[in-house]
């Protein structure tokens, strides 16, 4: 099993592109625990820590939905590099937050830094069909999943370690440092990776711009599995905003613990993703990508029901710490195949418009998401609303089965669509 995994580093540009996104996420796993640690101790107040999140979000539902028409201009190579250079530098006015009234610097240093986020983060969705064989690129989607979870398990500890010992200021530099490393490392894969680009007949740079961002817009609606993996992405990040916004209230109130019970907790999923991006390879090579996002989001669902309410029957946290680790296992397979299944199945002139389509129902969903758990507040109890929010990755996985063709995508250089097919005059 690891052996199919690990061969996909035998790809330098892909090493090389692992490897920067591995020290970028440590560094920002190290902030998503700085920050709002500094936030609460300089406020007091759980609606400034919340202001953060919301502005990271709309950054992204506002930059996501062009940052794909770009990325689909220009080189992607060089668009991470100067992202990477970009986030780095937004981070440094973290240098200045002392006391509760410089959390704006706070909210605009996040807002900022989601803003550039989605550019990278296309990029590297749309570059890596372009490093690896396409045999290989389930397992190369793994791999990157793996480094998020890696990541996952060590930097929260130094943020933690690191605002104790060197405040905000010193989170930053640090954030900042794997940023520049990861600049460095992504400039050093080879070759130009600019897209191919559709012929397009319109006039004006807002019709121009309007116009590519609805082509990308109009192959998702025309593509049956393209439209339902963005569903499927739709749903399961509707669930997850309702995860992220209780899980530590279902931790207190359910199972008693506190702090470091969360911390277990959600330490124990990093620890299956892990595993996950471990042993994918071998799932990406024998079964279909059909298959690993269907039968992954069930098992996934199954385990978070069993996860919400084992405590009916006992009360501790050990059950939890076990099913979390099993269930961060299906929960790569999910991701993997998700990606694997939107790069197959678009063309790389358009790559960067579908991810960016994507990522905005993405968006969209967590705010929404966010706000049933607001509507919920105080009318239904937090197992309850873990239940339904369970239910989401239940459907998404049926719905996978049920949709999905049976048969693998055709190779792209046989299924890209002409620019007439593709716009309206």
């Amino acid at each position: 099993m690891v052996k199919a995994s690990l061969a996909v580093f035998k790809q330098r540009d892909f090493s090389l592109l692992w490897w920067g996104g591995l020290i970028s996420y440590l560094g920002n796993w190290m902030l998503v625990v700085g920050l709002p640690v500094t936030v609460y101790d300089l406020t007091g107040s759980a609606t400034a820590s919340a202001s953060i999140v919301a502005s990271g979000v709309t950054a992204r539902l506002i930059s996501g939905t062009f940052a794909g028409v770009l990325v689909d201009r220009w080189d992607r190579r060089r668009v991470m590099v100067v992202g990477n250079i970009a986030q780095a530098a937004v981070l440094l006015p973290l240098l200045l937050v002392d006391s509760g009234g410089d959390v704006w610097i706070c909210a605009a240093v996040m807002f900022a830094g989601a803003a550039v986020g989605p550019f990278v983060n296309i990029a590297e969705d749309a570059l890596l069909p372009r490093l690896v064989p396409d045999e290989q690129l389930p397992a190369a989607n793994s791999l990157n999943s793996l480094n998020n979870n890696l990541a996952r398990l060590v930097g929260p500890m130094l943020g933690g370690l690191g605002v104790v010992w060197f405040g905000l200021g010193g989170i930053a530099v640090a954030d900042a440092a794997t940023y520049l490393i990861s600049a460095a490392l992504i400039f050093a894969v080879r070759g130009r990776h600019v897209a191919e680009r559709a012929e397009s007949h319109r006039t004006g740079v807002l019709r121009k711009f309007a116009g590519e961002f609805a082509d990308g817009v109009r192959i998702v609606s025309r593509n049956r599995v393209l439209l339902v993996v963005c569903g499927f992405f739709a749903l399961t990040s509707f669930g997850d905003a309702v995860f992220a916004a209780v899980f530590i209230v279902f931790t207190e109130r359910t199972l008693g613990g506190g702090a470091d019970e969360y911390a277990w907790l959600i330490a124990a999923q990093a620890v299956g993703g892990v595993l996950g991006g471990v042993v994918g390879g071998w799932f990406a090579t024998h079964w279909s990508p059909r298959r690993l996002l269907g039968v992954g989001a069930l098992l996934f669902a199954s385990i978070d029901l069993f996860t919400f309410n084992y405590p009916k029957l006992w009360v501790h946290v050990l059950p939890g710490v076990v099913s979390m680790i099993i269930v961060g296992v299906p929960f790569v397979f999910t991701y993997a195949a998700a990606q694997t299944l939107l790069q197959r199945n678009s063309v790389d002139e358009f790559r960067g418009r579908i991810f960016a389509a994507r990522g905005t129902i993405t968006s969209a969903c967590v705010l929404l998401g966010s706000g049933m758990v607001v509507l919920l507040d105080g009318r239904v109890d937090v197992v309850t609303m873990l239940n339904i929010q369970g239910v989401f990755p239940l459907l998404a996985g049926v719905a996978a089965l049920v949709l999905l063709p049976r048969k693998d995508a055709v190779r792209e250089e046989t299924t890209a669509p002409s620019p007439e097919t593709v716009t309206t005059g």
